[in-house]
């Protein structure tokens, strides 16, 4: 366990973030709902990246890989290269998958979508994070 002494346990806003993401894409899988239009897969694609890097952006700074306070055009521009980065390898392996089961449903216009909509919930991710981590702590005690 020496490497995992930097790990901190994530903050309520990521570890929710995270949860509905993956409980989003899972109700997505086991009901079918990527394929009934583009709002559900849409959301979803948004949905994963703004918690993707939400979680990689709060990890970071955590380790000190991120400098305590980064400007919010500096967070939306980082976000959106990592949700644009991650959407293009899972379009890849969307279109591979495509070429190998005829049933996966993957036209040009659904990939060019969800890569845009995967870098914005990138985008939107990374600077909601860095608000987040540092915003001032409330003064109302807790009950």
């Amino acid at each position: 366990m020496g490497n995992a002494r930097w790990l901190k346990k994530p903050s309520r806003f990521v570890l929710a973030a995270v949860i509905v993401s993956l409980a989003f894409d899972l109700t997505g899988l086991v009901f079918g709902l990527f394929y009934e239009g583009l709002f559900y897969d849409n959301l979803a694609h948004f949905l994963t990246s703004f918690a993707l890097v939400a979680l990689a952006a709060e990890l970071a700074q955590q380790r000190g890989a991120l400098p305590l306070l980064v400007p919010g055009g500096r967070a939306l521009a980082a976000g959106a290269v990592a949700g644009l980065a991650g959407g293009v390898v899972w379009e890849t392996l969307e279109v591979i998958a495509d070429s190998l089961f005829p049933i996966v449903y993957n036209p040009p216009l659904d990939t060019l979508t969800d890569t845009i909509v995967g870098s914005l919930g990138g985008a939107v991710g990374a600077w909601r994070t860095t608000a987040y981590l540092h915003r001032k702590p409330s003064r109302k005690t807790s009950r």
